[in-house]
Parts: structure tokens; sequence; C-alpha cells
């Protein structure tokens, strides 16, 4: 693997991203349902080759709502309702058809659940204008240690995390991103001072946050791919795979940060 090749156009995504995400609030929110759009094709395609089809329609549909509920600043309830409502309509598919088994309906729930679940608090998330420091936290935090992960792996790399997941990556690996993570965070935390000041060590712990909880994201995403006996979700991007291969780790940094600075006490 080239780490140049693969490197550059991380950057580039990072710099997508936050402008997205910077530019306003419609924006924000319709980036994110097209990642989740493009995600939905992805893992459809992956679910078809592990023999696990799942609705391709439902998850598309599900994220196109919760990107309307937040364009018309409705409350994080109707984000619940709207997977309620979708859950139930699954399991009432599942009764009027059971030619499609109970193995379909509790895919589609999964699917449901993870990652699209997990979409849907991303995009409230990302309609807030109150958070914009926290989600970048998560961005740069999560994605600065995915990038150093692989170098720390490959330069110091010998003691395997999760070999019968993720043969690639490493505990010294690991150790790296975590670290580069909280070096964001201090960075992140000096290029908001003067107009979104975050203390430098609170920013530091949510990048970390955001870091730890961005692997395991990854390796989720690395057990369906396990399942089905592919090496990627797609091919949109060269040396990175798809927008799930990006997007694996973000839909659990995200949340987690948000999290963070409430247990730490930063609102």
């Amino acid at each position: 693997m080239n780490i140049k090749k693969r490197l550059l156009p991380a950057a580039l995504i990072v710099i997508v991203t936050i402008g997205c995400v910077l530019l306003s609030r419609p924006t924000r929110i319709w980036y994110f349902v097209l990642l989740g759009i493009l995600s939905a094709l992805e893992l459809d395609n992956v679910m078809n080759q592990g023999g696990r089809p799942i609705s391709r329609m439902l998850p598309i549909l599900y994220i196109v709502i919760q990107g309307v509920l937040c364009q018309f600043r409705l409350s994080a309830v109707w984000m619940v309702v709207c997977f309620l409502v979708f859950a139930f309509c699954i399991f009432f598919w599942g009764i009027l058809d059971p030619k499609k088994g109970a193995a379909f309906v509790m895919d589609d729930l999964f699917v449901l659940m993870w990652p699209f679940g997990f979409y849907a608090v991303v995009i409230h998330a990302a309609a807030s204008e109150v958070w914009l420091p926290v989600l970048a936290m998560a961005i740069l935090g999560a994605w600065a240690c995915d990038s150093m992960a692989l170098i720390g792996g490959k330069l110091l790399g010998k003691h395997k995390l999760a070999p019968e997941v993720s043969p690639n990556k490493t505990w010294e690996g690991a150790v790296t991103g975590g670290v580069f993570a909280v070096l964001a965070g201090l960075l992140i935390s000096l290029m908001l001072k003067s107009f979104a000041p975050v203390p430098a060590l609170p920013c530091m712990i949510i990048t970390f946050i955001a870091s730890c909880f961005g692997q395991v994201g990854d390796l989720a995403a690395s057990l369906i791919k396990r399942m089905a006996g592919v090496k990627d979700y797609g091919h949109l991007m060269p040396e990175h795979g798809g927008i799930m291969d990006k997007m694996d780790s973000m839909l659990f940094a995200i949340p987690a940060a948000y999290l963070g600075v409430y247990i730490i006490g930063l609102v």
C-alpha cells in the first residue's frame, strides 16, 4: 500500500467535509444525507455478496426523511419516532410476506440500527449550530487517528489488534493513531481560539474519545466485510475503498464526541 497515495486523498476528504460543515446548515445536513445514500448502495452490494440481501430503498428513504426532519428543525424526538415507524414497517412487511423469512427481517432491522441509526444521529448532530466545534473535533480526531494508525502500523506494528476481523491492524498502529488524535485536538483548540474558545485539555480528551470509538467503528464495519468476503465496501476512492470505508469510524466517533462533551462537563 502506498502511504502517500492514501494520505493525500484522506486530506482532500477532510477538507471537503470540513468545508461542507462550515459552509451552511443545509450543506451539512444534505452532505451527510448524500453520504448515507451512497453508503446504503454500497452496503446493499456487500450484503448481497454475503448472501444476506437487504431492502435497498429502506435505508435510503430513512436517511432522506431524517434529513427532512433536520431541515425543518424538528426535535430529536421525531428522529426516534421515525426509527420506530421504520422498525414497525419492517416487522409488518415480514408478517405480510413470510416468504422473506425471519433472517431477512432481522437483517433489515440490523441495517436500520447500524449504520443508518448512527447516520441519523450524525445528521441531527450536524444540524446543530451550537455544536460545530465538537463536530470538527470528532471528524479531525477520528481521521487523524485513522491515517496515522496506518503509518504507525507500517513502521512499528508487531502485535495484531484483531487478526480475525482486520489482519492489518496492530496495537502499535492504534496507539499511534490515538496519540495523533490528541495532537489534532490541541491543533483544533488553537484554531478555534479566536471565535469559539475551547480549552485545550477538554478538546484533546474529546478527540481521544472520538479516535477510540472510531477505531471500534472501523472494526465493526470490517466484521460485515469479513462476512461477505470483500476487502472494501466500494471503489470510489483509490486506496480508500468506498464511502462506508471512510464513514465507519465517523459513525461511532461523532456520537461519542457529543457524549464526551457532556461527560467532561463542557456544557
